[in-house]
């Protein structure tokens, strides 16, 4: 056999391999069921839905631990809780802005982005949303690991001192890693339900979070008699000098920036969820007073709790991380009362987390691989990759320390801000909520968003302006001065999310007042993939759902137009 010859069947061989891999139903490099357009008995999320969604992903370790955190800067509480509630109105704002694409259009963000980037321009966006994914789901399954210890603990203390095998260097002993295989494993199975079957879990889970937390502020707040010795002066106990002037304004702007950090991959994901919207309007409704609420107050309880913690164990520093504060109370207190108290606490946070990770992280970085490789990746899969990437990111180094930890929440803000910006201004002021729903799946030059071989330079250039004032100072920030810069490089870096988003939204505008996009104002003349047909009852849709699966890949039929293929959308 010539070289050549065993050439071709070794590339076969791949080639059949491959096949095997595709998913279920016609696919093709842009376009699979699970980045259409979402049908009428898939969207099952109401108003109410919204609400208790919220309740249980925003009251979390991570919420209550960010804002914490801020108190090592040297900030008292008041100063900290403003830090906290105006990042949650720009939050909050941003949030609703961004899902009103999915509300009304039901696509994921993934699909929308195409029309501000181009067809293929979109897998950058969704490049910087999924490493964000990727390491929020370990972050997240490190948290859920170590609530997952404090429950063991409280049944088996002896866990607590398990002898450790793990060196200094890894950042975690034993029985932390042991936890966290655990969350994580458990975690895997629940990867498989779909979105729309969220209603009873989110329920459940709300409901332990907002009780255990308000539990737990109500005893400590008892148990200090008043808010503790950080609620004016944090110099004693931080051993940061007090703050006042310019230091003051700049610190309270890295809170409010590290508050909004946090949420920075959040605000670019909401289409994947308010696409769920039983009408276009009830993901606004169910988020617009709901989530500032959720987002206050699990801060108010996180800051509020840490500084009570420091007067009544002041030996053990600023407990700002809830399952740290759980150990601590079951050593300190040592009765089964106190044991009992910390299990049904940790267990809530376990549904939280549990919650949180699956639908913030999961499933949405699995939305986002399904869009980069749709032939190979639905939302079935995608979640499951971004579990074991997840696993592999070592997330006990990127939790080590509450500078570090502000250091990633506010630093990765840098580049997810000027998208979140180009986003909003190209969705609401260019399109002005237009959008040609088969042109985002037609992948050559027939589609009114193919620019340039599928990517719109305009938007590169327009991130990239956005990005660089705030990357000097935040590189000097990471490498903890070992990379000197100028003062207000370092300062600019402290206002990276609003920043960013100010200057690509405002360069946006006016580069495409300027250079109009093609298509303005288009929009299909028919319902091309059947998306707007009457919503019926949620509760008779999910049932439809359940007697037949099938109907998850329907598809109606699309006009006959160049670039179009039966039910598909391929590349010629």
């Amino acid at each position: 056999m010539s070289l050549r010859s065993r050439f071709q069947q070794t590339k076969d061989l791949v080639e059949k391999g491959f096949d095997k891999l595709t998913v279920p139903g016609p696919c093709d490099p842009y376009i699979n069921d699970d980045i259409i357009p979402l049908p009428p008995h898939r969207r099952t999320w109401t108003q109410t839905t919204f609400n208790f969604f919220w309740l249980a992903t925003s009251i979390n370790i991570g919420g209550l631990t960010g804002s914490a955190s801020i108190l090592s800067l040297g900030l008292s509480v008041p100063q900290a809780v403003a830090c906290d509630v105006i990042g949650s109105v720009i939050i909050c704002a941003a949030l609703v802005a961004n899902g009103c694409q999915g509300g009304k259009w039901h696509i994921p963000f993934a699909v929308g982005n195409r029309a501000g980037w181009g067809v293929r321009g979109s897998w950058f966006v969704v490049a910087n949303r999924l490493i964000l994914s990727f390491c929020w789901y370990g972050v997240q399954t490190w948290w859920g690991g170590q609530v997952t210890k404090n429950m063991i603990g409280a049944i088996w203390p002896q866990f607590y001192r398990m002898r450790n095998h793990f060196p200094a260097s890894a950042n975690m002993e034993t029985n932390d890693f042991i936890a966290f295989v655990i969350f994580w494993t458990i975690s895997l199975p629940l990867l498989a339900i779909r979105p729309e079957r969220y209603r009873i879990p989110a329920l459940i889970s709300s409901i332990a979070v907002t009780i255990s937390v308000i539990a737990l502020l109500v005893w400590a707040l008892a148990k200090e008699g008043g808010g503790g010795p950080l609620f004016y002066d944090t110099h004693k106990t931080t051993g940061v000098a007090a703050l006042k002037g310019s230091k003051l304004a700049w610190t309270m702007a890295r809170g409010v920036t590290t508050t909004i950090g946090g949420w920075a991959g959040g605000i670019m994901y909401q289409s994947d969820f308010s696409r769920y919207a039983r009408r276009s309007g009830d993901q606004i409704m169910g988020q617009i007073f709901i989530i500032p609420v959720c987002l206050i107050l699990g801060s108010f309880i996180g800051v509020v709790v840490t500084s009570c913690a420091a007067g009544f164990y002041p030996d053990e520093g600023l407990l700002w991380r809830p399952y740290k504060l759980m150990e601590v109370i079951q050593e300190k207190e040592n009765s089964s009362g106190a044991r009992a108290a910390m299990f049904f606490l940790a267990f809530s946070f376990f549904l939280s987390q549990l919650c949180v990770n699956i639908a913030g992280n999961a499933i949405t970085g699995g939305i986002d691989l399904a869009s980069m490789f749709p032939k190979y990746v639905n939302t079935r899969r995608g979640p499951f990759i971004v579990a074991v990437v997840g696993f592999a990111m070592n997330p006990w180094q990127l939790v080590n320390t509450a500078n570090t930890f502000i250091s990633v929440l506010s630093g990765y803000s840098i580049f997810l801000g000027p998208l979140a910006g180009i986003m909003i201004a190209d969705y609401f002021v260019v399109r002005r909520q237009n959008l040609r729903l088969s042109h985002l799946y037609i992948a050559n030059t027939s589609s009114i968003y193919w620019f340039w071989h599928g990517l719109n330079p305009k938007a590169l250039v327009v991130w990239a302006l956005a990005v660089f004032p705030s990357l000097p100072g935040w590189i000097s920030v990471l490498s903890k001065g070992k990379i000197s810069m100028a003062q207000g490089w370092v300062l600019t870096s402290y206002l990276a999310w609003p920043l960013g988003f100010a200057i690509a939204s405002t360069l946006w505008v006016a580069i495409n007042r300027i250079f109009p996009p093609p298509g303005l104002g288009e929009v299909d003349e028919t319902d091309v993939f059947g998306t707007f047909d009457e919503v019926g009852d949620p509760l008779d849709t999910e049932k439809a759902g359940r007697d037949d699966e099938e109907e998850d890949k329907k598809i109606s039929k699309p006009q006959s137009e160049k670039g179009v293929e039966g039910n598909y959308i391929v590349e010629r």
